[in-house]
């Protein structure tokens, strides 16, 4: 390039350059407000998450509701409800999880009530029947899922006993498969009789047998068609109550029938 090109380039308008330099400064304006406002931000939720977490918003008063055989304390342990934990670290879904594992716990729920308490819902299972342990002397409660309720060591008047080739392991496990055609029949029993039973005894195959006062024997076969197979025996029990020991066999329902009990068979 001669001088002579170069001294007929055009030059810059002075507004122009002035102009260029505001639109430069207002962007640099716009930066830091929005690099400023960013950190207002960040500290703003700091400062939140910090009073979430303070005593003010801690797990000061909790109440459990629902836990008949299980410790109120067990419950709070289990659920990391001591040491008034804060708030807004407190999972529902996680604490119901970790409830749910105890033996008694069916359901469980947690709900917060903010700023600082808490109420835990208890649902607890209902035992169906008691089964002899690998302890001798001791007997477990089970409900119809065969969930291992406790132990004790005394006999529970109020509920039969499941006998099966299996033994209850320790509260909170779960019995073997044979023992669960006895289980349902006993949950059925329960609602549908008017006798109490017993003894339930799983024999081959599934097949159950269950125990009524005055020595009479009810053979109900599988866990096929419950409902109608304990209407039907509870029909017998009404229009022909037994004046001894007898048998009755609902395994056909619709054809019930009646007959002389041996002692042979007797629990």
């Amino acid at each position: 390039m001669t001088a002579a090109s170069a001294s007929r380039r055009p030059t810059m308008h002075p507004r122009m350059g002035q102009r260029r330099a505001e639109v430069a400064r207002a962007r640099s304006r716009r930066r830091l407000w929005v690099a400023g406002g960013a950190l207002s931000l960040a500290a703003a939720g700091a400062g939140v998450l910090a009073l979430l977490h303070s005593p003010l918003f801690s797990a000061r008063q909790v109440t459990v509701r629902g836990a008949r055989h299980t410790a109120v304390a067990l419950v709070l342990r289990t659920a990391g409800l001591t040491g008034h934990p804060p708030l807004i670290d407190l999972s529902p879904e996680v604490v119901a999880r970790r409830l749910r594992a105890l033996p008694w716990v069916a359901r469980a729920d947690l709900v917060r009530h903010w700023p600082d308490s808490v109420t835990v819902e208890i649902s607890e299972r209902r035992p169906v029947a008691q089964a002899a342990t690998s302890k001798a002397g001791t007997w477990a409660l089970v409900d119809d899922s065969g969930r291992v309720l406790q132990w004790q060591g005394q006999e529970a008047p109020a509920l039969p006993v499941l006998v099966s080739t299996v033994r209850a392991g320790p509260a909170g496990s779960q019995l073997g498969r044979p023992a669960v055609p006895g289980l349902a029949v006993a949950q059925a029993a329960r609602g549908s009789l008017g006798e109490p039973v017993l003894q339930v005894t799983v024999g081959a195959e599934g097949a159950v047998t269950l125990w009524l006062p005055g020595h009479v024997e009810a053979i109900v076969g599988n866990v096929d068609a419950l409902g109608t197979k304990m209407a039907a025996l509870r029909s017998v029990l009404v229009g022909v109550p037994p004046r001894g020991p007898e048998v009755i066999d609902v395994t056909v329902p619709g054809e019930p029938t009646i007959g002389p009990w041996s002692p042979s068979s007797a629990p």
